[in-house]
């Protein structure tokens, strides 16, 4: 049995616009609509958070696929940040035999519980979160994971264990001897000071410049409070406390990261590393032939300890380049080289108006977008000795398949002049142009076939012999030359992957093949009826005997032992 092909999708949401299990069906969608042999594939689609908004729905997303996880929600009685009734749910699961549950603060304790007019960290503290915590204590959980991504509050977590808090400390101190706490934390920010909860995060949570003073002095009385309740118990308590102020990730969710670390003994994770030891993501990329992810806005941020930045590590341990799919792209050429990224796809590549990008993102994300025109690039005779470089652009409809359709070099003779038929016949438009020896002699092979490239793209046509301009440009291998302003992407075998790129291989390749067929009734001393000129023993024979015709190429090695590249 043949092994399939593993596609590793793995993205985060795109902020205001789609989850992050939406992109990943869109990013499926627009596979199987661009991909040859989708029976082959097999595509896994990982949907990832930071532990912030939507994290509790891309876990319970993801384990309630495996039965044995045997992933459930449970809804709990808490409050909001300013302390309303509501109820919130609780995601219990099991891993490695463990009973789990997984809590995302900002069901409970979120800014987007709040209307714009009810935002100040003054009034909002985080009772409820300490109630989400108690139940899945008594649910009995002996590990609870933590997001605190997306807070109202800024009290260091004094709503759960202070004086009118909903879980005592001492109740906390004998929790911790039988459950293990992880919290995903995606900041470095102190507790306290100019880079620290108050200051950095507090005005989006709606304090102002005036109030910000008595936010931070009442988070120093946090600080003081939580280290004289815990010195008494001793121990790793009176340890963590005594650096309460400092640890890297403590102003997380306005101090809810120096909370957890110092009176649960948290462990402070990366929201992806987390997510990631929960989903075995490294034994997924490790066995996957291409990896997906990304996010709305790629930037630099984004290759600094986040979700990508998570992925591309993981890559390169197995030598491979993740592929990222964003709304936008900022991060500079150099930096993809660093971090051994691959190829990136902007929407903006697609739909410049970042407003539509943003509210159109699943359509152009599916490729659904029935303006836009996809066009296929790819030569054939490269590495020949003779004869011109053919190159074709396709443009397929939407949705194209055939059982057939694959790299030329795949099939047989007959398999590509049946499917250039098809092709011709189906294609939305299509262009073939040749750039013949002399000129490859004068500019080069690479050259020549880039440009072999242009000249089909200028004349691409539909059937009724109307010009049809591309909006994105596909092109088979690793090097080529912008075609004006239209993005394009190179794509290593994307022949044997797109099936625009393939669709063009075979008509690059027939019709090369037919000319070289051609001229062999001319020149028939040579074989190329046969061997199409490339440098097999006797074409090589036959220029030692006859020398050379005009179709030569005389910049190539015609004698000696050439690599014979077949591309």
């Amino acid at each position: 049995m043949v092994s399939k092909r593993k596609i590793l999708i793995v993205p985060d949401k795109y902020k205001g616009s789609l989850t992050a299990s939406q992109v990943a069906n869109s990013i499926e969608e627009a596979i199987k609509m661009r991909m040859v042999h989708i029976s082959d594939l097999e595509i896994e689609k990982i949907p990832m958070a930071d532990g912030g908004d939507g994290s509790l729905d891309v876990m319970y997303d993801t384990l309630s696929r495996d039965p044995s996880s045997k992933a459930h929600l449970v809804e709990v009685d808490c409050c909001d940040p300013l302390r309303r009734p509501l109820r919130a749910p609780l995601l219990l699961f099991r891993s490695d035999g463990e009973q789990c549950a997984f809590i995302e603060m900002a069901k409970c304790s979120g800014l987007t519980l709040l209307k714009e007019e009810e935002r100040d960290p003054l009034k909002t503290d985080t009772f409820g979160l300490g109630l989400m915590i108690r139940a899945a204590a008594e649910a009995g959980a002996s590990r609870i994971i933590i997001g605190i991504g997306g807070s109202a509050t800024n009290d260091m977590g004094y709503g759960i264990w202070g004086e009118e808090g909903s879980i005592p400390p001492e109740e906390i101190v004998r929790m911790c001897d039988t459950i293990s706490f992880q919290v995903a934390c995606d900041v470095e920010n102190p507790l306290l000071g100019p880079n620290g909860a108050t200051m950095v995060y507090a005005p989006q949570k709606g304090a102002n410049w005036m109030t910000l003073p008595l936010l931070e002095q009442r988070m120093e009385l946090y600080a003081e409070k939580a280290q004289s309740l815990l010195k008494p118990f001793g121990g790793e308590f009176a340890a963590r406390a005594a650096h309460i102020s400092i640890i890297p990730g403590g102003g997380a969710a306005g101090g809810l990261g120096a909370a957890f670390y110092s009176f649960f003994k948290a462990e402070l994770l990366p929201g992806w590393q987390l997510f990631s030891q929960m989903l075995s993501l490294e034994e997924r990329i490790a066995s996957a032939e291409t990896i997906i992810t990304g996010e709305g806005r790629f930037d630099s941020q984004s290759l600094s300890g986040k979700l990508i930045d998570g992925i591309a590590s993981l890559c390169r341990k197995y030598n491979k380049r993740p592929t990222v799919v964003c709304g936008e792209n900022l991060v500079s050429p150099e930096l993809l080289k660093t971090h051994k990224i691959g190829n990136v796809y902007q929407l903006m590549d697609i739909c410049p108006d970042r407003q539509t990008c943003i509210s159109s993102a699943e359509m152009l994300l599916k490729g659904a977008d029935r303006t836009l025109i996809e066009v296929g690039c790819d030569e054939a005779g490269r590495g020949c000795l003779a004869g011109p470089v053919f190159a074709a652009a396709v443009v397929l409809p939407k949705g194209f398949s055939h059982p057939l359709l694959n790299d030329s070099k795949q099939l047989s003779a007959l398999q590509r002049e049946e499917l250039r038929k098809i092709i011709e016949r189906e294609a939305v438009a299509w262009s073939v142009a040749a750039i013949d020896a002399q000129e490859i002699d004068r500019i080069n092979i690479l050259n020549a076939s880039i440009k072999g490239m242009h000249g089909a793209l200028d004349n691409l046509k539909d059937s009724k012999g109307e010009k049809v301009a591309p909006s994105l440009i596909f092109v088979d291998g690793n090097r080529f030359s912008p075609y004006g302003k239209i993005t394009h992407h190179c794509i290593i075998k994307g022949d044997s992957k797109l099936s625009c790129i393939a669709a063009a291989s075979i008509l690059a390749k027939t019709h090369r093949d037919e000319y070289m067929r051609h001229l062999a009734t001319e020149y028939p001393q040579y074989g190329w009826e046969e061997n199409m000129a490339y440098p097999t023993t006797k074409h090589r024979e036959a220029i030692a005997l006859h020398g050379l015709t005009p179709h030569h190429r005389r910049s190539f090695n015609l004698t000696g032992n050439q690599l014979n590249l077949h591309i």
